[in-house]
C-alpha cells in the first residue's frame, strides 16, 4: 500500500465533534496548498468568481431541482461520495455533506452533466470538443485542470467521486476549486445533502485521521480490520443494521475479545455484545461487549496495520465517522 495517509505535523483541522472538538490531521501528500490570498480561488475550469449568484456556478449549467427529483439527486451523490472516502465530521459543515452540495449545485448531481467553458454552453460527452476547456459530470471535473482524468471516469458518478475526493478536494479538505463553493452558491443545497447523509446506511468509517478509512483485505470469517487509504481497493464499505457494521457479504465487524488490546475481526452475524459498536461522545466507536472503543494504535501513519480495541480516550487515533 502506499503512504497516502502519512499524518503532517501543523496540518490540522479542528472541528465540532458533538460537544467536543477533535483534532483531525491531514496526510502530508493530500493538504493541497490553497490559492495564494492575493488571487481569488478559481474552481475547475480556473475560473475566476464574479457577479451575483445565481441558479448555477458562475458561466455554468444552471441548476432547478426540487422535490423527489432534488432527493433522489442528493441521496445518488452521497452513495458516490462516501463510498470515495469524503467524512461524515459534520452536520450541515462535514466533508461528505459539503461535497454532496457542490455535486447539486454544480450539476445537479447528473453524470452526464457537460458544459464548454469555452464556448459558454451546454454540451454532451459525444459532442465535446478536443480544444475546449470543459467541465463533466457529476462534480464537473475540468478536461484542463484535470486532463488526467478521462472521460470514462469523469462522466461515471463512482470514479468521479472518487476524482473529487483524490484530485480536486485534497481528500476531503480543500473545496475552494468550485466556483459553487467559492461563491457560496452550494449553500442553497446543504440541506437536501444533510438529509440524504443523514439517510445512508452504508458507506466507508472514515478516520479521524484524514484520509484513512476502517477496511478489511478479504471479506472472509477470521480477517482482520485494517487501516487504508480511503478509496484504496479492498472492502471499505460498511452496511449499518442497528448497531453493528456488516460487509456485503455479510459478516459482521466484532471484537475478538473483551480484553485490552484483542484484534478486531470480521465474523458471523450473531446476538454478541462484541458486534455492537456506538457511537459516543468525541465520535468514538464504543464496543458494548467490551466496554472499549475502537483504535488504531499507529495514530494513522501505518496503512495496512490490523486494529485493535483500547481504553476510549478522545484522541485522533479513536476518532471514527460512520456513514
Amino acid at each position: 500500500m502506499n503512504g497516502r495517509i502519512l499524518p503532517s505535523a501543523g496540518a490540522c483541522i479542528l472541528l465540532a465533534a458533538g460537544a467536543v472538538a477533535m483534532y483531525l490531521t491531514a496526510p502530508a501528500s493530500a493538504t493541497g496548498a490553497p490559492p495564494p490570498a492575493s488571487n481569488p480561488p478559481s474552481d475547475t475550469a480556473g475560473r475566476i468568481p464574479a457577479g451575483p449568484v445565481g441558479r448555477g456556478p458562475a458561466d455554468g449549467l444552471e441548476i432547478d431541482l426540487t422535490g423527489a427529483s432534488l432527493t433522489s439527486a442528493a441521496r445518488r451523490c452521497a452513495r458516490w461520495a462516501t463510498s470515495a472516502g469524503f467524512a461524515n465530521d459534520g452536520y450541515m459543515a462535514g466533508s461528505l455533506t459539503t461535497a454532496v452540495a457542490i455535486a447539486l449545485a454544480e450539476s445537479g448531481c447528473s453524470p452526464s452533466a457537460c458544459f464548454d467553458d469555452t464556448r459558454l454552453r451546454p454540451c454532451t460527452e459525444a459532442s465535446e470538443r478536443g480544444p475546449d476547456s470543459v467541465d463533466r459530470g457529476a462534480w464537473q471535473l475540468n478536461s484542463k485542470s484535470f486532463g488526467s482524468v478521462h472521460n470514462s471516469c469523469a462522466f461515471s458518478g463512482q470514479c468521479a467521486a472518487d476524482a473529487a475526493y483524490t484530485d480536486v478536494s485534497a481528500v476531503g479538505t480543500f473545496f475552494a476549486r468550485w466556483t459553487s463553493y467559492s461563491v457560496d452558491e452550494y449553500a442553497r443545497y446543504l440541506w437536501p445533502a444533510q438529509q440524504a447523509v443523514t439517510a445512508l446506511r452504508s458507506g466507508t468509517v472514515a478516520s479521524a485521521v484524514i484520509g484513512s478509512c476502517l477496511a478489511y483485505d478479504a471479506d472472509g470469517r477470521g480477517a482482520r480490520a485494517r487501516l487504508a487509504n480511503c478509496g484504496s481497493p479492498g472492502g471499505q464499505t460498511w452496511h449499518l443494521a442497528g448497531s453493528t457494521l456488516r460487509t456485503h457479504a455479510g459478516l459482521c465487524l466484532a471484537a475478538a475479545a473483551s480484553r485490552m488490546g484483542a484484534p478486531v475481526v470480521l465474523s458471523r452475524c450473531s446476538h454478541s455484545h462484541l458486534q455492537q459498536w456506538e457511537t459516543r461522545r468525541g465520535d468514538l466507536l464504543y464496543n458494548r461487549g467490551a466496554g472499549k472503543c475502537l483504535s488504531d494504535p499507529s495514530g494513522g501513519d501505518r496503512p495496512g496495520l490490523a486494529l485493535s480495541i483500547e481504553g476510549c480516550g478522545v484522541s485522533q487515533r479513536e476518532g471514527w465517522f460512520r456513514p
